[in-house]
Formats: C-alpha cells, sequence, structure tokens
C-alpha cells in the first residue's frame, strides 16, 4: 500500500485491539486521496477509520491466509462429498473401547429432561476427567475424528466441535440423545438389552489398558506437587503389563511412589520428560526393585487407590457399572480379576438363537448360573446353564 505520511502523532488513549499496547495517529495520503488511520506501535496493527482497507500487519496476513485455507478446504470437501457417499459406521461395529469413550463424553452431557446441542464441543470437555490421563483422552478424540466417526461442524482446522457420524438401528443421522441412551442400555443394563462387544478378549484389552492409565495418572499426580512432568511410552506400558500379570495395581502403586520418592531424592528428574528421560528412569528403578523383591522375597504392600485423585468416567463406567466389580480390582492381580469377570462375558459373546442363529436376544431371566433368552427374530426361547 503507497502511502504518504503527513503526521504522525502518539495517541496513548487508544490500545491495540491485538496486543493492547499504544496506538499512533497516522494522517496520510493516497493517490492525492486523505487517509487517517491508527497503528500500533509495537506490532504494526491498522486500524482504518473507513474499514474499506485491509491492514498488512503480520497477524493479520496470517488470519487471511488461514481463512484462504478453510475455505479451500470447505470446497474440496464440498466437491470430494458429491463424488462419494461418507461412510457411515454402526454403531454397533465401533470397538468397545470407542464405544466406552463415547459414553463417558456424553453421559453427563445429554438428558432426556434438560437441552442439550446436537454435537460434541470437545473444547467444553477435553480438561474433564473422561479418561484418567489427558493425552490418553486426546489420542481417542483424535483417532475417532481420523475415522470419520466424529465429524467436524465446521470446516477448519481447529475446529472442536463434532457431529457423531454413526448408523442406529439402520437409520442414519439419530439424535444424541439416542445414541447415549443405546450406550446406556449396553452398559448400565447388565447384558439384559445387548451387549457392547465382539469378544470377550476385546474387553480384556480394555481393561487392562484403563488399569494401565490408572498407573499413569498416579504417577503423574505424584509428581505434579514436584513440578515435574512425566507420561508413559510403548516402553513403559508394556512393562506395566508384565508386572500387572502378578502384582495388583495398588502394589505398583507402592512400587512408583518409593522409586519417585527415592529419585527426587537423588535429584534425578528433570523439570521436562524431554525424550522421555523421566518415564525411562522410574522404568529402569522399578525393573531394579522388581528383581530384587524377587530376589530377597520381599512382600510388597498395596496402597488403595488415592482418594484426592479423581476417578475418571471411563473408570468408573467400566470397573463398577459394566463389570459390577469393587475396590478389588485395584487390589488383586490382573489375571485374578479378569477369571471372575471372563465366563459370564465369553457366555454372551458366544450366544446364539438355537432357532434362527440370531444374536438379537433379550433376556428373560439371569441367575448365577441359568439364563433364559428370547429370540427377537424368531421368538424362540432358549435356555442356558453359565457354570
Amino acid at each position: 500500500m503507497m502511502l504518504q505520511i503527513l503526521q504522525k502523532q502518539l495517541d496513548e488513549s487508544t490500545q491495540c485491539p491485538l496486543c493492547r499496547a499504544s496506538m499512533n495517529w497516522i494522517e496520510a495520503e493516497q493517490f492525492d486521496k486523505e487517509m487517517n488511520y491508527h497503528e500500533c506501535i509495537s506490532c504494526f496493527h491498522k486500524v482504518f477509520q473507513d474499514n474499506k482497507q485491509n491492514c498488512h500487519c503480520d497477524k493479520c496476513t496470517s488470519e487471511r491466509k488461514k481463512l484462504m485455507k478453510e475455505t479451500m478446504q470447505q470446497e474440496q470437501r464440498k466437491i470430494k462429498q458429491k463424488t462419494q457417499d461418507v461412510f457411515e459406521y454402526d454403531l454397533n461395529h465401533l470397538s468397545f473401547l470407542n464405544k466406552l469413550f463415547l459414553l463417558g463424553i456424553l453421559d453427563e452431557l445429554v438428558d432426556e429432561h434438560t437441552g442439550h446441542q446436537e454435537f460434541i464441543d470437545w473444547d467444553q470437555l477435553k480438561y474433564r476427567p473422561i479418561s484418567p490421563s489427558y493425552l490418553f483422552q486426546s489420542y481417542l478424540i483424535k483417532q475417532l475424528v481420523k475415522d470419520n466417526v466424529l465429524v467436524a461442524k465446521e470446516f477448519s482446522d481447529s475446529a472442536q466441535q463434532y457431529y457423531i457420524n454413526v448408523r442406529l438401528d439402520g437409520y442414519s443421522e439419530p439424535s444424541l440423545f439416542s445414541v447415549t441412551q443405546q450406550l446406556r442400555n449396553w452398559f448400565y443394563e447388565n447384558l439384559a438389552l445387548g451387549v457392547p462387544f465382539q469378544s470377550s478378549d476385546e474387553v480384556k484389552d480394555t481393561l487392562q489398558l484403563l488399569l494401565y492409565q490408572e498407573i499413569v495418572q498416579f504417577m503423574q499426580f505424584y509428581c505434579r506437587t514436584w513440578g515435574i512432568q512425566i507420561a508413559g511410552n510403548q516402553s513403559f506400558q508394556s512393562f506395566c503389563y508384565r508386572l500387572m500379570e502378578s502384582l495388583a495395581v495398588g502394589q505398583i502403586y507402592y512400587l512408583i511412589q518409593n522409586a519417585l520418592e527415592y529419585l527426587h531424592q537423588q535429584n534425578a528428574l528433570k523439570p521436562r520428560n524431554e525424550n522421555f528421560i523421566n518415564t525411562n528412569l522410574l522404568k529402569k528403578t522399578l525393573q531394579q526393585y522388581r528383581e530384587r523383591a524377587l530376589t530377597e522375597k520381599w512382600e510388597t504392600t498395596t496402597l488403595p487407590r488415592p482418594y484426592n485423585i479423581p476417578l475418571s468416567k471411563m473408570s468408573e463406567i467400566l470397573f463398577y457399572k459394566f463389570l459390577g466389580y469393587d475396590e478389588k480390582i485395584f487390589f488383586q492381580p490382573f489375571w485374578r480379576s479378569w477369571k471372575k469377570i471372563e465366563p459370564r462375558l465369553k457366555f454372551y459373546s458366544l450366544k446364539r438363537c438355537m432357532h434362527c442363529g440370531s444374536n438379537e436376544l433379550t433376556v428373560d431371566y439371569d441367575a448365577e448360573d441359568y439364563v433364559s433368552l428370547f429370540c427377537r427374530n424368531c421368538k424362540h426361547q432358549d435356555h442356558y446353564f453359565t457354570q
């Protein structure tokens, strides 16, 4: 923009709308036409009186480029949608973990008697304890967006509002309440209104993963009081899985507590967990503790889950409501918990109507070792012993 500056004067009564610094009042000419505007003394943002001119400061130029990019993405997506159909997942075909995560988001968000939006506003929810770890729930939401289960409400790289792109009972675009109610039926009705998993192994993997995330949450909570960053990684996860084969989660808490206290006393932990330096130090220390415990036959103490760590929504649903377990989930090795849980889940994942082969079954009666099922397809009734 070719301007001839005639006069420049500091106007401390006017602040820049971007950086709040003072601005200069500029009197100028452009092609013999008078032009007056304010210019920031810090970031050089310009505010014109007639609002017909564009500012070319770095911030405004960047915003225009971003807007052009988003507009182009919007046009490309519209063209793509015209040339091919957008695939919709059946809600029942989502993984057990993703169903659990969606219910963790929606259960307190959607209710029959209160108003709610028909989309998920992740920007308002991302800091809630939906899962044990903030990084874990960030990973889950990104994966759902990548798989097109969640579709951005706006065409933007920074979009945080999503529609759920699923089919329910064969219908497209079900309401958020319908999706939430179906998830509640699966997780809260003791398997009487259907099962949310394809096999019992799917539940086993999710249970083990959630217990591992509880361990990560414990060590992050412990380090936060010292202003120290720590997180899990693939190597640490594999190590914790091996520990869970013989130790309860509460015993792993005890080992981690002692290891972190020792490392903190030695000033070995760094404020930032760059290249997982703190994670790797903790893993190495835990390995040494475990080897020494086995050699010297130590009895590892069990710590209860700290009451001041918030219990995530996913853990509450899975441990206590869906599996009907109690605090023992933290006080005994994983294999012992799973031994009690597996038989009933395995039965329900394999059940089919003996008459027509359908898995659309309703539970008429469910005792500890006896189940009566009613087929919604052919109206046939079957009776089973589960023990």
